[in-house]
């Protein structure tokens, strides 16, 4: 297989210096009823069309979620999860996540320093010490990709099937490049998440389930390996000379992205996520702002997010063989008074950041 790396981080961090310094729809557009989301809600009735004219001529299919004062405002639905089986978009169908997982991990990571198993300049050797150069690889530098350590996004020759394996195919492959300026990759939050594993004795959706999944109340939320039977799982949709056109996500890829990109969720259960990450639920106000700061003037990501020059929140996540089917988007700022959510699984031919952007921009 051809190796592809993470080259869109690039553009993301220029698109967020930037920002930060109806008809013709062949598919469905439907409002969420809002009484069916978990927490507050308040009510929009402008928003909704403003979001669909947005959207207007575009090839996208998937789920859009817009939040105002710190609740949800507008739930808006594009187009199929399954043509197959003629299942809609929904509030609750199952979209994989990519590298907005990423936030769940640190999330998680945060928890722990939080109950003192480690700190952010706990070295990776402690750990992993068979990892190339771990001694002088701290935990944030894992969180902010200013590591020194380089891993292709290649898929396994056959899926993995357990944390270990997931794990074991990183900690073989990774290389150290022993430059510590930003550099995004994937084997950084895999490493995370086997340390969430260690620390909790427990499987990273274990610990993912009884610290965060549960005490929300997120029912929508699964490893991609155990999701529940007669779910409705978004499928992979691309967009040539009609729309629709399978683009079927790699089985055995998702199965290597342990952390980073092998969760399955509602858009919904990610709203509530998000909301209660900086609203005190799942980490203090000090907590959140400290694992969410900008590591230095010159430098945009820490704990799993791009932090913009206002201090918005901001996560762009694909799988780079895929790329025009899934996408996740998300930006916030830090008290939630604005923010929009995307999930997509038809996504041809546009800019999910744009999107986003425009978005933000009516809120």
């Amino acid at each position: 297989m051809h190796k592809r790396t993470k080259k869109w981080w690039a553009a993301v961090i220029g698109a967020i210096t930037l920002v930060c310094a109806g008809a013709g729809l062949w598919h469905t557009v439907r409002s969420q009823p809002l009484s069916t989301l978990a927490g507050p809600v308040q009510r929009s009735s402008k928003l909704g069309p403003t979001i669909d004219r947005l959207v207007g001529n575009t090839h996208f299919k998937g789920m859009i979620i817009a939040i105002r004062q710190g609740k949800v405002a507008v739930v808006r639905h594009y187009g199929e999860a399954d043509t197959t089986l003629h299942e809609p978009n929904s509030a609750d169908a199952l979209f994989p996540i990519a590298s907005m997982e990423k936030t769940m991990t640190a999330t998680l990571i945060a928890q722990l320093i939080r109950e003192g198993k480690l700190n952010y300049n706990t070295r990776l050797s402690k750990f992993y010490p068979a990892v190339p150069g771990s001694s002088g690889i701290t935990i944030r530098e894992l969180l902010n990709h200013t590591s020194g350590l380089f891993m292709d996004e290649i898929a396994p020759d056959q899926e993995l099937t357990s944390d270990a394996a997931a794990i074991n195919y990183t900690v073989h492959n990774v290389t150290n490049t022993k430059d510590k300026q930003f550099s995004y990759t994937n084997a950084n939050f895999v490493l995370l998440a086997g340390i969430v594993d260690q620390i909790t004795g427990q499987t990273f959706y274990q610990a993912l389930k009884q610290r965060v999944l549960d005490p929300l109340k997120m029912a929508h939320t699964f490893d991609a390996q155990h999701i529940p039977h007669g779910s409705v799982v978004a499928q992979g949709y691309q967009f040539t000379d009609k729309d629709y056109v399978p683009e079927v996500l790699d089985p055995k890829l998702v199965s290597s992205l342990l952390g980073t990109g092998s969760i399955y969720m509602s858009i919904t259960d990610m709203a509530t996520f998000q909301l209660a990450l900086s609203d005190g639920r799942l980490l203090t106000r000090p907590q959140f702002v400290e694992l969410t700061q900008r590591p230095s003037p010159d430098s945009s990501y820490s704990g799993g997010f791009f932090i913009g020059d206002n201090n918005n929140r901001v996560v762009v996540g694909m799988y780079d063989d895929f790329p025009n089917s899934f996408k996740t988007y998300f930006q916030a700022d830090q008290r939630n008074t604005a923010g929009v959510l995307i999930f997509a699984n038809e996504s041809t031919g546009m800019n999910i950041q744009d999107l986003g952007e425009q978005i933000m921009g009516v809120l």
